[in-house]
């Protein structure tokens, strides 16, 4: 283990990961509940008449939250662990890291175009475009080589 102090840019890595487990784990909980509730009652009967078209379209999209909110917890719980790897200078972190918030940007984008997300997605993907741009930083680059380099040596 790395027993020097942490650059900068991993300290902003570890927070912004935390950031982004907390929000997604908040974001997929009230998804399922609120899908949940979409499923698990009739809208149509419950909502004055003027609002019928737009129940309708709320039970016939159920399963794009339920999608959307399985996503958010899944992405939530990988930054938990990336958090914890990053914590720990773990050999792996950044790479890991980097691979997760890149995929995840990219499919937070995309899916923002389909009924799984909402223009939310954008800042969720410009958390993990930063998360990725922080650990190519020169600084970060040459703090993980000295934790492989430390995890190698024992």
């Amino acid at each position: 283990m790395n027993t020097k102090t942490k650059p900068g840019s991993v300290i902003a890595v570890l927070v912004l990961l935390i950031l982004i487990a907390t929000y997604q784990l908040v974001y997929g909980l009230f998804g399922l509940l609120g899908a949940v509730l979409i499923e698990g009652s009739d809208l149509r009967n419950r909502l004055p008449a003027e609002f019928a078209a737009e129940a309708e379209a709320a039970q016939n999209l159920v399963w794009a939250v339920y999608l959307g909110a399985g996503l958010a917890l899944v992405y939530g719980l990988v930054s938990i662990v990336l958090a914890v790897m990053v914590g720990k200078d773990h050999p792996r972190a950044r790479g890991a890291t980097i691979v997760v918030n890149a995929i995840a940007g990219v499919a937070l984008l995309a899916l923002m175009f389909t009924a799984v997300y909402g223009l939310g997605a954008i800042i969720s993907a410009l958390f993990a475009f930063t998360v990725v741009a922080l650990l190519y930083n020169g600084s970060s680059r040459r703090h993980y080589a000295v934790a492989i380099g430390a995890h190698a040596s024992t």
